[in-house]
This record gives structure tokens, sequence and C-alpha cells, in this order.
């Protein structure tokens, strides 16, 4: 997690940087990918069950990334 940092955007939320080596990047991308999909099998039985609106793929992959981070920190 040390390559990546946040900055503020205009409308307060944040954009996420990172300059990943290449043995990192591709272990991190796939982490992030399996939690997006957890997350698009939730959504899906949300539509389906209880007509709500799913997130876009732009918040379902903040979500991600912020569960990612959150399981990292729950292993220390």
């Amino acid at each position: 997690m040390s390559y990546v940092h946040t900055e503020s955007g205009p409308d307060g939320e944040y954009i996420l940087n990172g300059d990943l080596p290449p043995e990192v990047a591709p272990p991190f991308v796939r982490a992030v990918m399996r939690i997006e999909a957890e997350l698009l099998l939730h959504d899906a039985e949300l539509v389906t069950l209880d007509d709500e609106e799913p997130r876009t793929q732009e918040q379902r992959r903040a979500d991600a990334f912020v569960a990612l981070v959150m399981r990292l920190d729950n292993r220390r």
C-alpha cells in the first residue's frame, strides 16, 4: 500500500493514484478484481430481490479497493 496515495478532488471525493512496481501490480489488480466480482454478485442479488439500483462500476471498484485495504488491516 506504500505505492498508493490519495488526493482530494474538487467535489470532496478522493482520487487514488499509484505507481506500482511490476511485481506488485498484477497481484494487486487481481485482488481488487476478485473483490469487485464479489460485490457485483451481491449487487445482482439486490436488484432481483429488493429492486434496488446497483452501484456503478466506478463505485464498485472504489468499494473493492476499500474492502481490500480493510482485509489487509484485519490480517494484522
